[in-house]
């Protein structure tokens, strides 16, 4: 059996109910025998048909889902009915005549009977509730989940002396936390009664949390974490909370929903015990026990505007601005950030996608960008279909590159699929991300692989956001202590993760802390994709 499997199978609970094998309805995939060569790479086109799915699609033409992905550039599985795909046909046995979909993966007998078991024995339990509890292992351990950088030690020396009379539970102390006990960490997902769909998200965090364990405990750094659910209810997070089930926790991460979060921030502050909000922000401004993982949009664009506002001594410090506002579809919030920051250094165009304004709309970029000086173009645009429109004129004036182009989008151009990426190599743009994992990183392409054995699917940005949540704070407990608020401030604390890592400041004096770390990803000429 894959040694990815080897605990994690033992751990697994349907916390959502339903089950495994769930039957779908046929559809039947239709080949393309469409080729096109891109940069020297044969890919067959093939356009969705309703219906369709990635795994449907790559079982066909007998590629690997996170081929297809790597080679459309796309950062999610879901496709749309008549979106074109490029499959890769580098030396691939020729593709089958079709695939059925809704048949389930088939899972080695041995495998089956121990999800059988675990489901079976969460449906007895009175609460959604799971425990695993990682020990140091001498064998075998996940070498690719443990990144050369990071390098964890023993705890502190101050937290074994701390004694009763520390004061912890106030300004931000944590109590203390003893240096051969096993780290007790509760998780609180919003898991539902009768399938909702939200429900998938937070299965994808949970199975991310999984495997973060894994690469702990093949570091010798031991936890027992029980798996609670809030159900998205303040009252039922409040029940949880008079149970008892939180109780001893040294981290508590979730819930996940603001109006859930209060009951569980206020027990925080008065055990001394850091509470981690994963996905979102939930107020608790006045509260340090208090960690927001989501990036702070208020930072989004505070090392774009490091690089690309022509500050004194800075590569754009000569550059020309252009700001290209959408007439059907503005963001005038962002429009009103860039024009505070660039001044009045910028010229601004009101872009409009009606066919009798297309060639003004060239004569003005035409006129606006300057052939002798670097353009820096700030499009802030989300629709992908205006966002598209925008790149393709900009593409056609710069046909035969004749101007030096980058282009600043937004932090919503992580999610688009439908566009040209092509488009994004030529025009060099660079946008802030709330995540972004590099395929290219050993790592992350280990965890791709050992995630699609363990789940047989693709890890989406919310198994990333588990897996990189429980790493990061068990990890920094386990070798700060209570010390740990101060010592990751600032970035004080750096382990390798599969996404790009947190800066936690407390912006506010005994104030909560918020996650100000926003990468900037770099689509580069070289068809390559880089993070600065």
């Amino acid at each position: 059996m894959n040694r990815c499997l080897l605990s994690i199978l033992f751990s697994i609970s349907l916390l959502w109910g339903g089950g495994f094998g769930a039957a779908e309805a046929q559809n039947i995939v239709q080949l393309s025998n469409r080729t096109i060569t891109v940069r020297g790479e044969l890919y067959l086109l093939h356009t969705v048909r309703k219906g369709e799915t990635l795994p449907m699609i790559a079982k066909a033409y007998a590629v690997s889902r996170e081929e297809i992905l790597k080679a459309n550039s796309l950062t999610r599985e879901t496709l749309r009915a008549k979106q074109t795909l490029l499959i890769p046909q580098h030396g691939k046995r020729p593709p089958v005549a079709s695939v059925e979909a809704g048949k389930p993966a088939r899972q080695p007998e041995a495998q089956r009977r121990v999800l059988q078991e675990a489901s079976e024995a969460t449906y007895r339990q009175q609460g959604v509730r799971s425990v695993w509890k990682t020990q140091p292992q001498q064998a075998q351990p996940l070498q690719p989940f443990r990144p050369a950088g990071d390098t964890l030690t023993a705890r502190t020396a101050g937290d074994a002396a701390l004694g009763e009379e520390a004061r912890y539970g106030q300004n931000g102390r944590l109590k203390p936390i003893g240096r051969e006990g096993i780290l007790e960490v509760a998780v609180l997902l919003p898991i539902q009664p009768g399938g909702a769909k939200t429900n998938e998200r937070f299965s994808a965090f949970y199975k991310g949390v999984l495997l973060g364990l894994e690469a702990l405990k093949s570091e010798g750094v031991s936890a027992r974490v029980r798996f609670l659910s809030s159900g998205a209810s303040e009252a039922k997070t409040r029940s949880l909370i008079q149970a008892g089930k939180l109780d001893g926790a040294d981290l508590i991460i979730g819930p996940v929903y603001a109006e859930a979060f209060g009951p569980v921030a206020k027990f925080a502050e008065e055990r001394g015990v850091p509470v981690v909000s994963p996905l979102g922000t939930v107020g608790e401004e006045r509260n340090p026990y208090v960690f927001e993982a989501a990036p702070d949009e208020a930072y989004a664009y505070r090392h774009i505007f490091e690089q690309f506002d022509g500050r004194p001594g800075s590569g754009s410090e000569r550059a020309n601005f252009v700001l290209i506002d959408h007439v059907e579809y503005p963001d005038s919030a962002t429009v009103a950030l860039i024009e505070r920051q660039l001044g009045d250094k910028t010229a601004t165009l009101s872009f409009t996608s009606q066919r009798s304004q297309m060639q003004e709309m060239e004569r003005w970029l035409s006129t606006t960008l300057d052939r002798n000086a670097y353009n820096i173009v700030y499009v802030p645009v989300n629709r992908p279909d205006a966002v598209e429109g925008v790149l393709s004129h900009l593409s056609s004036i710069n046909i035969n590159g004749k101007y030096k182009i980058t282009v600043i989008g937004t932090p919503r151009w992580a999610w688009i699929s439908n566009v040209n990426l092509d488009m994004f190599y030529k025009l060099d743009v660079h946008y802030p991300a709330s995540y972004h994992a590099d395929r290219g990183n050993p790592a992350v392409a280990e965890f791709y692989r050992c995630y699609m054995d363990a789940f047989d699917e693709l890890p989406t940005p919310y198994a990333f956001r588990g897996y990189d949540v429980i790493r990061y704070f068990v990890g920094a407990l386990d070798r700060f202590g209570s010390e740990m608020p101060q010592r990751i401030a600032g970035g004080g604390y750096r382990p390798e993760l599969l996404q790009v890592g947190y800066d936690f400041r407390q912006v506010e004096r005994g104030g909560k802390f918020r996650n100000t770390g926003w990468p900037v990803v770099h689509y580069k000429s070289d068809y390559t994709i880089g993070v600065d």
